[in-house]
């Protein structure tokens, strides 16, 4: 595998957990900021992204 490859998926993985890390931040502020409730908020977002990447995969099949 080229090192531009690497890049390439080494990008795509900080941008989704970029995405994730966005997500749970809405959650928390949706839920009222509770604190303590950081874990919870990073895997229900991890949860929703990994659905929406299953749905696009199955668009472009």
């Amino acid at each position: 595998m080229s090192n531009e490859t690497n890049e390439k998926q080494i990008m795509t993985q900080e941008q989704c957990e970029e995405q994730i890390r966005t997500a749970a931040y809405y959650l928390w502020q949706a839920k009222g900021e509770k604190y303590g409730s950081d874990v919870e908020d990073w895997l229900e977002a991890e949860a929703a992204f990994a659905g929406s990447a299953e749905s696009a995969e199955q668009k472009n099949v």
